[in-house]
């Protein structure tokens, strides 16, 4: 069997096309994709944000309640949230448990972050192929032009509220170090959804007369920086705007930095790299097809998180803001040969570390005792329905946790002074807080995240290390 996990960074479910109920953004390939897939409606990570995601993807191990030893390893990397760090040495990746049934497999990846200082997530991998140059990737430190016209392209990126002087530091080394890296770039084949599926491509040629292989094929857009190729950022901009093209957001809760515009700005950029990240995969889908490999192969599509863009008075990934903008999640599965679909799975919860028992659904093998996922193939043959206990999910972030069912959402911080209610049935927005009127809810909901954690949940965390003045040490 061929299988194909595709992997996309920061994709909203809400900006995932018409299948899940957006008509105005540009997604025909995803479109067409869930017409011959089992899509999930419900389907959340476990935890956030990019490496504990992967790290649940790649073991089928749930990452929360964050109660694993952190390693102490020397590393530059200014993040230290939990889960942030490698997969344990007793965990099994992947492709060490496919290479037991004799794939042969490629890790293809713009998403930087696991190849920082003592990263592991390509071991195993038969070929690792890591596509530099992403955010803030040490990819490039000197800028091959004048000085003055670099600041002039900063300048245009930069936010114009020069009020929000912090804010305006912070974004500037963080737009210099990405322009830095960026500056080659020449054609739309040069920007990173093509030279990730590009490469995918490559693999795919090269290995078309195996028999069974994985590709592992994760990449880093629509993750910020927003900088699409323009034809399709003009899918979505405001042709009459004449303010700064805000490509950086900060990890705000208050919008105020902005200028009026900016906001929409971002958007647009977003939407434009959703657009531009849809056509690479249909070019990566075409190429099955041209070489008759797609009906046959089972091809997994999934993203790690959303972003705030404006919703909820926050931009980024905040730990108090786990809304459905950041945890709301696209997630299909092509079959080999294929659904008539979109199949639509809307009654039981799934995860991020289903995928690997999936997998292995999939193949008719036994399933590993560690795994903490569950096996969704069933949906090959069976109707929706809830299985298990699968209806409701808990998402850790830092020392703070989602739960979510069809009645109710709770975002709470693990030591209970932070607590957020909404009863969905009449508030769908998460809008009205009724954690004041309804402490006995919140305690019953509380008691189901204390379940998942197994009595483990972390209490104190500081999500990021002096991360303000990181940025500003860049240079």
């Amino acid at each position: 069997m061929k299988i194909f996990l595709i992997i996309f960074d920061t994709l909203r479910k809400d900006h995932s096309g018409k299948t899940y109920g957006n008509d105005w953004i540009h997604t025909p390939n995803f479109d067409a994709f869930a017409k011959d897939s089992i899509v999930f409606y419900n389907a959340y990570p476990e935890s956030l944000a990019t490496i504990p995601v992967r790290r649940a993807i790649h073991t089928g191990i749930r990452t929360f309640p964050f109660n694993h030893p952190r390693p102490e390893l020397r590393t530059d990397d200014p993040v230290i949230a939990p889960g942030w760090h490698p997969i344990p040495p007793y965990q099994i990746h992947l492709s060490e448990y496919l290479k037991k049934f004799k794939f042969v497999s490629s890790f293809i990846t713009s998403t930087y972050h696991q190849f920082k200082p003592h990263m592991n997530f390509h071991i195993g991998f038969d070929e690792w192929n890591w596509i530099r140059g992403h955010e803030f990737d040490k990819y490039r430190a000197v800028i091959n032009t004048k000085d003055e016209k670099f600041n002039e392209l900063v300048n245009v990126h930069l936010i114009g509220n020069e009020k929000a002087r912090t804010t305006r530091k912070m974004q500037r080394r963080g737009i210099e170090k990405y322009l830095m890296n960026v500056q080659e770039r020449k054609t739309e084949d040069d920007y990173f959804p093509a030279q990730t599926f590009n490469e995918a491509i490559r693999f795919v040629r090269n290995s078309k007369n195996l028999e069974n292989v994985l590709a592992v094929i994760d990449e880093f857009d629509p993750h910020e920086p927003w900088d699409p190729p323009q034809r399709f950022l003009e899918l979505y901009v405001d042709k009459n705007y004449k303010g700064k093209k805000v490509i950086l957001p900060s990890y705000s809760d208050n919008l105020s930095y902005l200028l009026p515009g900016e906001l929409e700005y971002m958007r647009a950029g977003y939407a434009g790299e959703v657009s531009n990240c849809d056509y690479w995969f249909g070019k990566f889908i075409e190429e099955l097809k041209a070489l008759e490999l797609y009906d046959d192969s089972l091809i997994i599509l999934i993203s790690d998180h959303g972003h705030s863009i404006g919703e909820h008075g926050a931009t980024g990934k905040i730990h108090t803001h786990m809304y459905p903008e950041l945890v709301d999640i696209p997630f299909m599965i092509k079959p080999p040969r294929g659904v008539k679909g979109p199949k639509r799975i809307k009654k039981t919860y799934v995860y991020d570390h289903d995928i690997l028992p999936t997998i292995y659904g999939f193949l008719g093998k036994k399933q590993e005792e560690v795994f903490d996922g569950i096996d969704l193939s069933v949906f090959l043959d069976e109707k929706d329905q809830l299985i298990g206990d699968r209806n409701y999910i808990t998402c850790g972030f830092n020392a703070y946790t989602l739960y979510k069912d069809d009645h109710y959402a709770l975002i709470t911080s693990n030591n209970k002074r932070y607590q957020k209610l909404f009863d969905l049935s009449k508030d769908p927005e998460w809008n009205d807080n009724i954690v004041a009127d309804n402490p006995d809810i919140y305690e019953e909901l509380f008691e189901k995240i204390e379940k998942d954690a197994g009595g483990e949940l972390l209490l104190e965390f500081k999500l990021i290390k002096d991360l303000k003045q990181w940025y500003l040490d860049q240079r």
